[in-house]
């Protein structure tokens, strides 16, 4: 019978329960340290990296913000961000076949869809098959041995 493999997120909670009084005790006491002597703050490692990177994205949005003062503003003809697309369907009924457009939200993966020239539920996502046997004709994919083709040649889509 083969071994379970580790658990490794497991392994690191009770590695952090076994070594928590530890660390609990080592945070007392540099904090005691620290307030006998405040310099010590600054000349920890973790401290001053940290401030350092929080200086650092800081100083990166200032950038950012001053270089965004100098674009134009939008004109008023423009019009807002598009939240839907046009899909290509192709019904997957070798007797129909038809070729249409939906138009949906982005990331719309509700397949199939219903074909409105047959009526059925059989409209799937066409794809784009540049063999020269179709010849850039929307076509249904089908999958063969983990590899998607064209239903109607077989080249590799």
């Amino acid at each position: 019978m083969a071994q379970e493999k580790p658990n490794r997120i497991v392994e690191w909670v009770l590695l952090m329960r076994q070594h928590l009084p530890v660390v609990r005790q080592h945070a007392l006491d540099w904090v005691a340290a620290c307030r006998e002597e405040p310099w010590r703050i600054w000349h920890t490692p973790a401290v001053r990296y940290l401030a350092y990177g929080i200086g650092g994205l800081v100083a990166a949005w200032m950038v950012v913000a001053f270089v965004n003062s100098f674009a134009p503003p939008l004109p008023a003809s423009a019009k807002p961000m598009a939240t839907t697309a046009d899909f290509h369907v192709v019904c997957a009924d070798p007797g129909c076949g038809h070729h249409f457009l939906i138009h949906r939200p982005f990331g719309f993966r509700r397949f199939p869809v219903t074909c409105p020239k047959c009526d059925r539920e059989t409209g799937v996502h066409a794809r784009l098959c540049g063999s020269p046997q179709c010849g850039g004709r929307w076509v249904a994919p089908a999958e063969t041995d983990g590899v998607v083709v064209c239903s109607q040649c077989g080249a590799p889509l």
